[in-house]
């Protein structure tokens, strides 16, 4: 058989459970995916560090972690080429967000020029983009007020897209990022590609009226997401008619920007009747944190991408309150998903609307059922399928080898 038409060893580089970094469960999945494939003999996670001794993830003989990137490192890009070519992989695929390799400028920048680096000593690459900067209102983040900051970041934006773009491929989750490359970059090769869902089991939904009296928000707060709209709505609501014995559930921690948020939010709003801090959702406890909900609430005054909690709300069923903002708005369009929303910062708005649905049951259930429905039919499967079609014809170029071939040379 040709090394060509044989099972590929790949290699996904990702933040990866058990570190708590974003996207690691996303990490989670896709690898699972791509070991699930006969073309596959091997996935090689080419993984974040993690801050204590953890035992890895049993996932069986085709998956393999090695860790060897820290967060807020500027070394991170060459220590994962240096770990592709010691691996010998076939391609690699590279799970990304803006800030995957660190919360300051200079490490995330420097860390998502491995696409580039890897794919200029010979290793075929593509990029999996959850977000991109000219995607992001600077103004809703950290970064309010300062201009000349913002102006950094931007420029630096568009030398990492460009950078990103030097990879073999690169895909989006959006259709709106997907048409603002096609403009800026017409001769890349930028695909839309959802963002998937991790759940296909076949589930049937408990009636929201049968549920617990429970709201539920899930993410790391801070930031541009944040709690302080959400729980004036809670309190508002736990004093309307029917409403006093409304729960709101908050799962999470901080962002690594704003450290100490959560406690002094939970400091500030101790012995409240209804209120309760989850802290860290691990992935086993995800379904039950959302099937047993009648609502997950989104308190964002901006967004950086396709929302990975959102999709996980419509997996399992929970009716999404939103604001009435850029990417929740683009995801829903372009993949079949409603829900109740709001304008951002408005607490009264945001109450109005949770009150509306849960007044409403039988539209809760129309509404979590159609979600579902449009969650399972992108499943993981299908989105490794599409970056394994990629990396194929990176391989079939006239001319391409593969690294292990260019190294045998």
């Amino acid at each position: 058989m040709s090394v060509l038409s044989s099972p590929r060893r790949i290699a996904l580089v990702s933040a990866f459970p058990p570190g708590r970094q974003s996207l690691n469960e996303y990490g989670l999945h896709l690898a699972k995916a791509f070991a699930a494939r006969a073309d596959v003999s091997e996935v090689v996670v080419i993984a974040d560090t993690l801050d204590h001794a953890e035992a890895e993830l049993n996932l069986g003989p085709k998956i393999r972690v090695r860790r060897v990137w820290s967060f807020n490192s500027v070394t991170a890009a060459p220590r994962i080429v240096a770990a592709l070519k010691a691996e010998k992989v076939d391609g690699a695929i590279f799970n990304l967000q803006m800030a995957s390799f660190g919360d300051s400028e200079l490490p995330a920048a420097l860390g998502l020029l491995a696409p580039m680096m890897a794919r200029g000593f010979g290793v075929p690459s593509g990029v999996i983009a959850h977000n991109l900067v000219t995607g992001v209102d600077l103004e809703q983040t950290q970064l309010k007020g300062q201009v000349w900051r913002q102006r950094l970041v931007r420029l630096g934006g568009a030398v990492i897209t460009r950078a990103l773009l030097a990879a073999n491929y690169l895909t989006v989750t959006l259709e709106s990022y997907r048409r603002d490359l096609a403009k800026r970059h017409p001769e890349a090769n930028v695909l839309l590609v959802p963002h998937g869902t991790f759940d296909t089991e076949k589930r049937d939904l408990a009636p929201c009226q049968n549920r617990p009296l429970r709201i539920v928000t899930m993410g790391k707060f801070g930031t541009y997401k944040r709690l302080e709209t959400l729980i004036e709505a809670f309190r508002s609501l736990r004093n309307r008619p029917g409403l006093e014995g409304l729960e709101l559930v908050i799962g999470g921690s901080d962002h690594p920007n704003t450290p100490g948020y959560m406690a002094s939010v939970a400091e500030r709003c101790a012995g409240e009747t209804g209120l309760v801090f989850h802290g860290y959702v691990a992935e086993d406890d995800i379904p039950d944190f959302f099937s047993q909900a009648r609502l997950s609430v989104f308190d964002y005054s901006s967004t950086t991408g396709s929302s990975g909690v959102l999709h996980q709300t419509a997996s399992y069923g929970t009716v999404p309150v939103f604001p009435r903002i850029g990417d929740f708005v683009d995801v829903c369009r372009d993949e079949g998903l409603d829900g109740a929303n709001y304008a951002p910062g408005d607490a009264s708005g945001m109450a109005d609307s949770i009150a509306a649905l849960l007044a409403d049951p039988a539209l809760m259930d129309q509404i979590a059922q159609s979600n579902r429905t449009a969650a399972v039919g992108i499943p993981i499967s299908e989105i490794a399928d599409v970056q394994m079609r990629q990396l194929n014809k990176a391989w079939q170029r006239p001319g391409a080898i593969t690294t292990k071939a260019r190294l045998a040379h």
